[in-house]
């Protein structure tokens, strides 16, 4: 099954590989080099340890706002975009997390959005649109 995802189609199949190319921290790995930086150089400018940047570019942490802006200066000369990059993790905020496990049924409604195999952004966009007709009602 694939869904359009803005200007990306995307197989389902496909997303639930292992070696999904484009990530966050894949796409700071390659705007890094690009730019010219060993990841001990980048690191070092960023004041965390390399281990920690590996970790991001392995998509095992992710740096907080504050700090994915200090990349995106260092690295806006090859293009970086917070916002950009922002939409490359696809993991839940810690807040989300906690609601989702705490609350009956957003594992069913996750479930009805895949199973849909519609854009997510299309079902918000109509959640929005119901929600500002029953606002005019």
């Amino acid at each position: 099954m694939a869904v359009q995802l803005g200007d990306l189609t995307c197989s389902l199949e496909a997303a639930n590989m292992s070696d999904v190319s484009r990530t966050l921290g894949t796409e700071i790995r390659r705007l890094r080099t690009e730019a010219g930086y060993t990841l001990r150089g980048f690191a070092k400018k960023l004041n965390i340890s390399a281990a920690y940047q590996s970790d991001i570019e392995h998509d095992r942490r992710r740096p907080p706002d504050s700090k994915l802006r200090e990349m995106v200066q260092l690295l806006r000369s090859v293009g970086a975009d917070f916002a950009a990059l922002q939409q490359l993790d696809t993991r839940l905020d810690p807040d989300l997390k906690v609601w989702a496990n705490a609350t009956p049924g957003v594992r069913h409604m996750l479930r009805k959005v895949w199973d849909s195999g519609k854009d997510p952004r299309e079902i918000i966009r109509s959640l929005e649109e119901e929600s500002r007709k029953g606002r005019k009602s």
